[in-house]
């Protein structure tokens, strides 16, 4: 996939959708606003991230990448939340466990989810958006119209007569010879009329 600046941001709001849920009820459950802030944080260095910096590095994104990127993307959000002052979890490893359930569930999103829902998405570079199908040429109705063109008061136009068989009189040395497949012969007799 070669994602626009847009489809990462497109993409990255979508698959967060699914978390930004779960971690609202557990911040509701708990009374700790601290997960809902921390994808938040996830969000907004991803969308920093989707149009600063990766359009000017990454030109092609091979499946492996997304792991690597994955694993810079939770340095900058771990040490920003670190650096926080509302963000309190009971342990170290809470902001690391919410990030990589994050993650996995936006990445099951993304390669089951997002596809379902948008067919074309893939093609569209990231994009949500609406494109129709184009027709081949093959395929596209053509109108018919009746066109008969005026025959003058002489019969059909010179260069018509000119290439007519009805016209043109065969030697009669090619009427008696054989057809060299040995399919077609040539009527004797004269021309119709």
């Amino acid at each position: 996939m070669c994602p626009t600046v847009l489809g990462r941001v497109q993409t990255r709001w979508a698959i967060l959708i699914i978390p930004a849920i779960i971690w609202t009820i557990v911040s509701l459950i708990t009374g700790n606003p601290s997960y809902i802030v921390l994808i938040g944080l996830y969000f907004v260095i991803g969308v920093a991230l989707d149009t600063a910096f990766y359009p000017f590095v990454i030109r092609w994104q091979p499946p492996w990448l997304t792991f690597v990127l994955a694993v810079g993307e939770f340095i900058l959000v771990y040490l920003a939340a670190k650096s926080l002052k509302g963000i309190h979890f009971s342990s170290d490893w809470t902001p690391v466990i919410v990030y990589w359930v994050t993650w996995v569930i936006a990445i099951w999103t993304k390669v089951v989810i997002l596809p379902l829902i948008s067919l074309s998405w893939v093609e569209d570079a990231g994009e949500f958006r609406s494109t129709s199908w184009s027709v081949s040429p093959e395929y596209v109705p053509l109108p018919v119209t009746a066109f008969t063109p005026a025959l003058a008061e002489g019969g059909p136009p010179p260069l018509a007569r000119k290439f007519s068989a009805a016209v043109i009189e065969i030697p009669e040395e090619l009427r008696r010879a054989p057809s060299p497949s040995g399919v077609f012969q040539i009527p004797t007799g004269p021309p119709p009329a």
